[in-house]
């Protein structure tokens, strides 16, 4: 019987990553909640990213989305990071089709 199908990747591959993909996460959890939205989705991909855990489809459209929002205006030594970041995040599949 072969395995269920499992989608996970992780995502950020260094420390580097992890950080501007922590800073971007977490600036869309404090917009979701200062919009009186339910930020919980950016906590548990926020906690997945800290503790190395790979991340579903559906947390990677998450981070894609969010670093899309934070890239905008991002300190400059967090934007190459970030675009790197978010093309390795595009290219393990997610339905975003916005560009940075």
């Amino acid at each position: 019987m072969t395995p269920p199908h499992d989608d996970s990747v992780r995502l950020p591959s260094s420390t580097a990553e992890a950080w501007v993909a922590h800073a971007a996460l977490l600036d869309a959890y404090e917009r979701a909640v200062d919009a009186g939205e339910d930020g919980s989705r950016h906590g548990e991909a926020l906690e997945q990213i800290e503790a190395g855990c790979a991340l579903d489809r559906a947390g990677r459209v998450l981070l894609c989305e969010a670093l899309v929002e934070y890239l905008a205006d991002a300190p400059l030594r967090d934007r190459a990071v970030g675009r790197t970041l978010l093309r390795r995040t595009r290219e393990h599949g997610t339905s975003t089709s916005q560009h940075v």
